[in-house]
């Protein structure tokens, strides 16, 4: 029920037990159980319909828990409070070199987010629901160290036991994005390149994303740091910083768009979105791209894009963190 109040809100009891099926008593118990308990509000009656007297409205409580999302890149760390709503609120960025870092070095640098965050959660008296981790990569063993290492870290300020994962940070990104119905697909990454297909707006886990930015361009001759060359992540610059004026920019955009058209193409998506640092690309990058999935039978029209930017995967990592709540939240309740 908490999940019909989330997706619908402003929402009335009885259009809650017309979309969930239960009886409007049951729905009107469990209401005064989620007011009760933090996660949802009463905000009172709505316009005059003409129809009847409208009914009390529900909405996430905006003062309830929140999920905190971190992000790691090779150039930083950060991460984000995430409420009920999906609304992102305190946020915190720290540089750091990473590049080629273990997992403890990660760690260390997460914790003073971690940290930030959790004293932002309790200075407006919100528990937190969850922390979820997105990397630039699959987690693997390295992300079970920093998982580890960070419970530990939350433990030490007195947060122990809070849920904790570390995911791929790519599906986060795209699981945040605002996408219609349909099949969807998104491209993006900070520091990795990753490809992730969209069932009306919902991401699968997709720990092997970032493959995507390791396939090779044909014609490619950059260096990528995974040590090969001509990898997707390698061609695929989307701004003028390093490349040389507008052709060098068409070149890159025409990388993506050709390794892009592989992967859409026979699916006939309704929306590709270019996310991460493609969301900011200069727009002969985008242009270039756009051509080269209009080869493939994708308009134009159909590319976008992220309404989110580069910090979606820390904003995605938020709202993944509330989701176990949203979903369940009898256990939150009897806790």
């Amino acid at each position: 029920m908490l999940g019909t109040v989330v997706r619908n809100a402003p929402i009335t009891r009885a259009a809650v037990a017309a979309q969930t099926g239960l009886t409007r008593s049951t729905v009107s118990g469990l209401t005064a159980d989620l007011i009760e308990g933090g996660l949802v509000r009463d905000i009172g009656t709505g316009p005059e319909t003409g129809t009847g007297r409208p009914g009390q409205r529900l909405v996430p409580d905006p003062a309830g828990p929140v999920g905190i999302g971190l992000q790691v890149e090779t150039d930083g760390v950060g991460g984000c409070l995430v409420d009920l709503a999906g609304h992102a609120g305190a946020r915190r960025w720290r540089r750091a070199d990473l590049d080629g870092a273990g997992p403890a070095a990660v760690a260390a640098a997460l914790g003073p987010v971690l940290g930030e965050l959790l004293l932002a959660a309790a200075a407006g008296d919100r528990p937190a629901a969850g922390i979820v981790v997105g990397l630039p990569g699959p987690p693997g063993a390295p992300g079970a160290e920093i998982g580890a290492l960070l419970a530990a870290e939350a433990d030490a300020v007195g947060a122990g036991g809070i849920g904790l994962s570390v995911r791929c940070g790519v599906p986060l990104a795209a699981g945040a994005e605002p996408v219609g119905a349909g099949v969807s697909v998104f491209v993006g990454g900070r520091s990795e390149t990753g490809v992730v297909l969209l069932h009306d707006g919902r991401a699968g886990d997709g720990d092997a994303a970032t493959r995507f930015g390791h396939l090779p361009v044909r014609g490619g001759r950059s260096r990528c740091h995974c040590g090969r060359q001509g990898c997707v992540t390698a061609e695929a610059r989307p701004t003028r910083a390093g490349l040389g004026g507008d052709q060098e920019l068409r070149r890159a955009g025409r990388a993506l768009g050709r390794a892009l058209a592989g992967f859409a193409a026979p699916l006939d998506p309704a929306q590709v979105v270019l996310g991460g640092r493609f969301s900011t690309a200069d727009d002969a990058f985008v242009a270039a791209v756009a051509g080269e999935l209009a080869r493939h039978g994708i308009g134009p029209d159909r590319l976008c894009r992220s309404a989110l930017g580069p910090d979606a995967v820390m904003r995605g990592a938020g709202a993944t963190a509330v989701a176990a709540l949203v979903a369940d939240p009898g256990r939150w309740l009897a806790d």
